[in-house]
């Protein structure tokens, strides 16, 4: 059985994209393998209730709800290392490698070097699902100058990701890490770019870092 997507709208070079419509996601949870940023940890929208570790072996864990009942799964501590360390790029803050992570009730601290950052838990969650959202439907990125363009092949719709965030419907996080601005980010970073103010910066001298 072919499946169809509608047609995305015209917007100027995204035919350049030339990228064809991916398979919709499995409802299934995912098997044990190697977790990295651009593969769900749960192949469907979650929403994080609780991040946690299990003493004995250091191992983290969290704890969700999903459209079809409440789940836990453990992730790798690379794999949380990595997304805190996207985190904090896509706010623009300094890359350097994280040496310690403490988590407690209510917060996160990050150490980066001799710098302590402190990140609300929620917002950890929230981040955490987003990146998740945007491995599931498998966003694809078009880089223009002085805008991104993010486009959902399991819907067809658009999204442009520029300095000031993103066109998303995400009014608590479009300006700075609704699922659209985290592909672009971890697209770039995988490209070189280091990071959204990196890719911006050259040909845009007003922005201004510290967007989080």
């Amino acid at each position: 059985m072919n499946t169809t997507y509608p047609q995305p709208p015209a917007l100027e070079n995204f035919s350049l994209l030339e990228l064809s419509p991916s398979k919709p996601a499995s409802k299934r949870l995912p098997q044990r393998g190697k977790q990295s940023l651009d593969k769900a940890i749960v192949s469907c929208p979650i929403e994080i209730e609780r991040l946690g570790v299990v003493k004995r072996t250091n191992t983290p864990y969290i704890v969700y709800r999903t459209p079809y009942g409440r789940g836990c799964t453990f992730i790798a501590r690379k794999y949380l290392i990595q997304s805190l360390l996207s985190l904090l790029g896509i706010c623009d803050r300094p890359g350097e490698p994280i040496t310690r992570i403490s988590i407690s009730e209510y917060r996160l601290t990050v150490e980066q070097g001799e710098t302590l950052y402190t990140l609300g838990d929620r917002e950890v969650f929230d981040y955490l699902e987003r990146q998740n959202q945007a491995a599931i439907e498998a966003l694809q990125v078009k880089l223009l100058p002085q805008q991104i363009l993010v486009w959902n092949p399991l819907n067809g719709h658009i999204n442009q990701v520029n300095p000031e965030g993103c066109s998303c419907n995400d009014t608590l996080y479009r300006q700075f890490f609704c699922k659209h601005r985290v592909a672009a980010h971890l697209y770039l970073r995988n490209q070189g770019w280091g990071s959204l103010g990196t890719y911006f910066k050259p040909t845009d001298p007003g922005w201004s870092e510290g967007n989080c």
